[in-house]
């Protein structure tokens, strides 16, 4: 009945269930009250003319005739006004069911018994269970089939899947955003997943889950492979680029274990072919386990390291991610440290005779109030005064900046310095003093460089304060720093720190600046804050600052001689005056963004380029060339463009290549290179066990179910939402449409039958 309507009113539409609510209105109906005012002269005068008519009419038959007349007009003024009707339609469509299903790189694992996953995939659909189960669903529904990989989301034309599982990386949020986009309007059943959940790139999940529950829209997530698999992946290896000869060099591994609970294994460590290391591994539990252990690099060079791990009688579901890589370069070179203060402290005397025995580092020292005499004396280490040319203290890779009068340590000197840290990449370490460092040196050069803002007296300028106990708390910075790792583990080193003797002195700074990094704090004497930095680090310009706000470090000494005291300020030495050791020359230096890339990443390259006076070169464009170390032959050339506005400094971005080493070198009379690695880093191989809590809390977050791949036979009653009512708007102008013309054809067609019969003209 309601299409009939809808079709006499002359409006193309198809099948309709029901009109759900209508109304009328006039486009003319500026035009209403004429039209009233015509329609109420003309009823009368139809009237009047009915009754003069000279043929005798029956009461009842002119009423008739009347009424049709009257009927005829108002019809026809109605249409002068040009109705429009407003229909609210309603009908029932089929919903669409895409169904979604991985081809990344995981899908080709195998499992125990049986082909790789997608294979597992394709039988289990093509089978009679998984055919009854999607021919159920097709009944009263649209499935279109999809794969995807990475980036990719394509439609799969015909019943049999084509593609094969080579994609690099799962972003399952990505995917589910993107077919959510495809299908925006669609009457949505849900979306069928088909994956082992090995969510490693993309968006998070979270944020996908969030947008579907806002949408209405449930994942039915189908899990693919075994959630007992047993794995142990290699995450990371974690180890100075750059390592002295001779020197105990610390490594830590990052392992993540499935499965493996009770079960054990070792690490093995190889250097250039050559194993130096071997670590036990035992996994009391599943999840993320960090193995360290220490080697001996004997010569110097450049070597791959290898660490690969061995199971103990089990077998693994994937072994591809057992072996990490890292390639490192051994040098045989002293550090140059330059040690400066006014007279010598109790923190001075100790820290020049542990560097005194230190034989990888090569001290210089200075005293302001010192006797000159003392620097004449052959072998001795001190300076006869501070090095005032930037070619003479540019030179060293650390210098140690102790409580220094500002008459002594002028603002010459500042500058100086604030050069060598700025433009030479230098490393500086303040140590506070109860006189004058940093108490006395606001709005200064040097208050600029210190990554703390300064107070306006030391917080000790009484003796009161220096009798109080003060206990420093490692910060989460502090904690993860190998800078301050006293023991071998995390926890053994937080032990240490917390059994270490009491200080009786700390400098009064404000707060750290923005962006410092701050390692060690204490409670705040003044209530401004909860806590006051006293081990702050950041970065200026090129080179590093280290805030060092006690010089009461010696008091750790006490009942243990040199354990920790020295330990600490060989890690803090090392790990500032190291960055020299990434170059060769200090006024040609080359930086990377990263060390370590994959395949397509861009290769963002900076380099300072001084000249041996450290003048800025003023060239445009210096060569550099590229070489594989695995390919000598394969090379390529790239150009280092100065940066506008900033002399010496210059930079160049490049695609990462194929896997291997790499080396940048820039030719001429100082020589500098760059070493990087680009891995095949496939992130499919980081987990070989289905993920199945990450799927059933998708299923659960979305409103939808989650079935392994065995279970796919239910899947149809799972899908109860199959069809949906969907409402329209449409508009239908009566005034043109076909039901109005014939209602104007039926009424003057009956009044003239009428008319006849009445013998009236």
């Amino acid at each position: 009945m309601t299409d009939w309507i809808l079709k006499a009113l002359g409006a193309d539409i198809d099948a309709v269930d029901s009109i759900v609510d209508w109304s009328l209105r006039w486009q003319t109906q500026q035009w209403g009250v004429l039209a009233a005012v015509l329609l109420a002269a003309l009823a009368p005068l139809t009237w009047w003319l009915y009754r003069k008519s000279p043929q005798e009419l029956k009461p009842t038959r002119r009423l008739v005739l009347t009424c049709l007349r009257i009927a005829f007009l108002a019809l026809l003024l109605a249409i002068l006004l040009q109705p429009v009707l407003l229909l609210t339609l309603e009908r029932e469509v089929p919903r669409t069911l895409p169904v979604l299903i991985d081809t990344t790189g995981s899908m080709d694992l195998r499992e125990v018994g049986g082909g790789n996953r997608l294979a597992q995939v394709r039988d289990e659909l093509s089978a009679a269970g998984g055919q009854a189960a999607m021919s159920s669903l097709e009944e009263d529904m649209e499935v279109p089939r999809f794969v995807f990989s990475g980036e990719m989301l394509e439609k799969q034309e015909g019943g049999a899947l084509e593609m094969d599982p080579t994609g690099d990386s799962t972003a399952l949020g990505d995917t589910l955003m993107k077919a959510l986009e495809r299908f925006r309007g669609a009457a949505l059943a849900g979306f069928v997943v088909v994956t082992d959940g090995g969510q490693n790139d993309g968006i998070p999940l979270a944020r996908a889950t969030q947008s579907l529950k806002e949408a209405g829209v449930p994942v039915y997530a189908i899990g693919v492979g075994r959630v007992d698999a047993r794995d142990v992946a290699l995450e990371n290896v974690e180890v100075r680029e750059v390592l002295l000869a001779d020197d105990a060099a610390p490594v830590t591994v990052r392992l993540r274990s499935q499965g493996m609970k009770g079960e054990s294994g070792r690490v093995v460590f190889s250097l250039g072919g050559v194993q130096v290391a071997e670590e036990e591994v035992n996994f009391a539990n599943d999840g993320l386990l960090k193995v360290n252990t220490l080697f001996i690099p004997k010569r110097t060079g450049e070597y791959p390291l290898e660490v690969r791990f061995e199971s103990n009688g089990v077998t693994e579901a994937l072994t591809e991610n057992n072996v990490g890589r890292a390639a490192l370069r051994v040098v045989d070179r002293k550090l140059r440290v330059l040690l400066v203060d006014q007279a010598p402290r109790w923190e001075y005397k100790y820290l020049e005779a542990m560097l005194l025995r230190e034989r990888r580092v090569d001290l210089s020292a200075f005293l302001f109030e010192g006797d000159r005499e003392i620097a004449r004396v052959p072998g001795s280490p001190y300076l006869e005064q501070f090095p005032l040319r930037a070619e003479d203290l540019f030179e060293f890779d650390l210098v140690i900046l102790g409580d220094i009068d500002p008459r002594f340590l002028t603002e010459k000197h500042q500058e100086l310095l604030r050069d060598y840290v700025s433009t030479a990449g230098g490393a500086l370490v303040v140590v506070a003093g109860k006189r004058f460092l940093p108490s006395e040196y606001r709005r200064s050069v040097l208050e600029l460089l210190l990554p703390v803002e300064l107070a306006g007296t030391s917080i000790s300028a009484g003796t009161a304060m220096a009798t109080r106990p003060v206990r420093l708390s490692l910060t989460e910075a502090g904690r993860e720093s190998v800078m301050l790792r006293l023991g071998d583990e995390v926890a053994a080193s937080e032990a240490i720190w917390r059994r270490l003797p009491a200080l009786y002195w700390t400098a009064r700074v404000k707060r750290a600046k923005p962006a410092a990094e701050v390692l060690l704090s204490r409670p705040d004497p003044t209530g401004e804050s909860e806590t006051t930095p006293v081990l702050v680090l950041h970065r200026y310009g090129a080179g590093e600052v280290l805030f060092v706000g006690t010089d009461n470090f010696w008091r750790w000494r006490r009942n243990v001689g040199d354990r920790y005291h020295a330990v600490l300020w060989g890690q803090i030495i090392q790990r500032m005056a190291g960055q020299r050791l990434l170059t060769e020359n200090p006024r040609v230096t080359l930086q990377s963004d990263r060390r370590r890339y994959r395949r397509g990443d861009r290769v963002k390259v900076y380099g300072r380029i001084f000249t041996r006076n450290w003048e800025p070169r003023e060239d445009e464009v210096l060569p550099g060339v590229l070489v594989s170390s695995d390919d000598p032959v394969r090379r390529r050339e790239v150009s280092l463009r100065a940066v506008p506005g900033q002399r010496g400094i210059y930079r160049a971005e490049f695609s990462a290549g194929d896997p291997g080493n790499y080396r940048l070198a820039l030719p001429g009379d100082q020589i500098a290179t760059l070493d990087f690695t680009v891995r095949d880093d496939n992130r499919e191989h980081a987990r070989a066990a289905m993920n199945a809590d990450l799927l059933r809390e998708l299923a659960r977050q979305t409103g939808g179910a989650f079935l392994t791949l065995a279970e796919l036979e239910q899947l149809p009653a799972a899908v109860t939402n199959r069809s949906a009512r969907l409402t329209s708007l449409r508009e239908i102008d009566l005034w043109s449409s076909p039901l109005i013309f014939a209602l104007l054809v039926l009424l003057i067609t009956i009044e003239w039958i009428v008319r006849k019969v009445s013998e009236l003209k």
